[in-house]
């Protein structure tokens, strides 16, 4: 993978790995339609703007069917999914549920894509890394569990996530639409989408009072965690495929825990930086970034030049 791409996948990370904590804080006071909603309103308009500043046009007219599915199931359902799952089980679980997504990933794309075949050296790259991720996260210090129903919203969200990948790389990316277009389209999609089932649903009446701090919570979701995440994730999925591109699950979680050490205080145990260090080596596995096979030598040019030779003797 290109650095550049690796950059991206770090901050795409980093942006998604404060997600939880922003969703657990706006849900005081919204309920988890409302809250999808909301967030995508917020990313819509940021991607607007940027695709305004930049002078950006919108997708071509033949790919937005394909837009309109991905945004169901790369945002409708997971943002509401993952809503409603945290509203009846741990962050914990949450955490390594979505932490499943890259192998799920792997999967449909070996399904649905030729080129997305599974290697040996990226299965075990993957399952070693979830295995990470299960350490970073220590569900055995988690005080519950919460509801198999949580439990079950969060693995509809991550199976969602996985098919919009596919989805994306097989349908969209062809079509070489800049990725900052096709953020634009799923987001807006997704945001008329989601609006509508909120209006005939469950109504705008707000299940919690409204204050300052769930709503920038909001905000921060949709600008940050939304708008500008999916800008990243959709040019990672278009240059190097949806498989590599969902291992950015790996590292949210890892994410989340610094940021509640260095933000909110919270204690860091020894599963930390353990677990951290095999989902990061994991990946590089997964990518060929270690034990990669060496390749042999090209041949001698003197020994080639007989048999170009020949070649060119047949032929003449």
């Amino acid at each position: 993978m290109h650095p550049l791409n690796w950059a991206r996948f770090g901050l795409l990370a980093a942006l998604w790995g404060c997600s939880f904590a922003f969703i657990k804080v706006s849900l005081d006071t919204f309920a988890p339609l409302q809250l999808a909603f909301g967030r995508l309103l917020v990313g819509a308009l940021v991607v607007a703007v940027i695709l305004a500043v930049t002078k950006g046009g919108l997708p071509d007219r033949a790919a937005w069917g394909h837009i309109v599915v991905a945004s169901v199931f790369g945002n409708v359902v997971p943002f509401t999914l993952f809503a409603v799952g945290e509203q009846h089980t741990t962050s914990t679980v949450a955490g390594v549920i979505q932490g499943a997504t890259p192998l799920v990933t792997l999967g449909l794309a070996a399904l649905a894509i030729s080129t997305e075949k599974p290697t040996a050296r990226k299965v075990t790259g993957l399952v070693v890394g979830f295995l990470g991720l299960v350490v970073v996260v220590g569900p055995w210090r988690a005080e519950g569990f919460g509801s198999v129903g949580g439990q079950l919203a969060c693995v509809g969200a991550a199976v969602s996530y996985a098919v919009s990948f596919v989805y994306v790389r097989r349908f969209i990316a062809p079509y070489k639409i800049p990725a900052l277009a096709v953020t634009a389209g799923q987001l807006t999609s997704a945001m008329v989408i989601t609006g509508l089932v909120t209006t005939f649903g469950i109504g705008w009446d707000l299940p919690g009072e409204l204050t300052v701090k769930p709503l920038l919570s909001l905000i921060v979701l949709g600008g940050a965690s939304t708008g500008i995440a999916f800008v990243l994730m959709n040019r990672l999925i278009t240059d190097a495929g949806p498989t590599t591109a969902s291992g950015v699950n790996y590292l949210v979680p890892v994410f989340s825990v610094v940021v509640g050490a260095v933000a909110l205080q919270e204690a860091v145990t020894w599963n930390v930086p353990v677990g951290g260090a095999v989902v990061i080596a994991s990946l590089a596995l997964a990518e060929g970034r270690v034990l990669r096979r060496t390749q042999a030598p090209p041949a001698p040019a003197a020994a080639s030049a007989p048999a170009r030779t020949a070649v060119a003797q047949k032929t003449g």
